[in-house]
């Protein structure tokens, strides 16, 4: 069981890496280039995709074989199953959940009330809740995928001295 920990605690540290990548690109595109919502979240996501590839590859499954030839194949299968569902959740979303704003700001009281508040930091708040329920249910895709069809054969760690795979 304590290989399944290390397992799920290195993929979400990768993970979630992973999402800060996907979610500055998503942003840059859509927010500071006015690119198309479907392109920007398909492009974060895919740019996240290669990011964990490798990562995952040899940190959470420590998988060091050089023959990637139907390990790339599966792992495509299973991520195009999750970009499909991360397109879809996310453009559901945001015609779902209502627009709204998450601000930060600094309120200091010096003359008026207008001049005592500094926006810190803004963000499209049901552009970001969408963005998250489309990655969360990714993430599990990925995991389960990862896990059980792309890396099984993956070696086992060799510090592990419980030696339980689940599978």
């Amino acid at each position: 069981m304590k290989l399944v920990v290390k397992q799920i605690t290195k993929f979400f540290i990768i993970g979630v890496s992973a999402v800060l990548v996907d979610f500055v690109i998503y942003y840059l595109l859509s927010d500071l280039m006015g690119q198309n919502l479907d392109l920007s979240k398909g492009m974060g996501f895919l740019v996240g995709t290669v990011y964990t590839y490798y990562l995952n590859k040899l940190w959470t499954w420590k998988y060091t074989e050089r023959s990637n030839k139907g390990m790339l194949v599966k792992f495509g299968m299973v991520y195009a199953v999750s970009f499909v569902f991360n397109i879809l959740i996310n453009k559901y979303g945001l015609k779902l959940i209502p627009e709204f704003d998450i601000n930060l700001t600094v309120v200091t009281f010096k003359g008026t009330l207008a001049d005592a508040v500094k926006p810190i930091f803004s963000v499209k708040g049901h552009k970001f809740l969408a963005f998250f329920f489309a990655t969360v249910v990714s993430a599990v895709i990925n995991f389960l995928g990862q896990k059980f069809l792309v890396f099984r054969t993956a070696n086992l760690d060799p510090k592990d001295d419980t030696n339980i795979e689940v599978s």
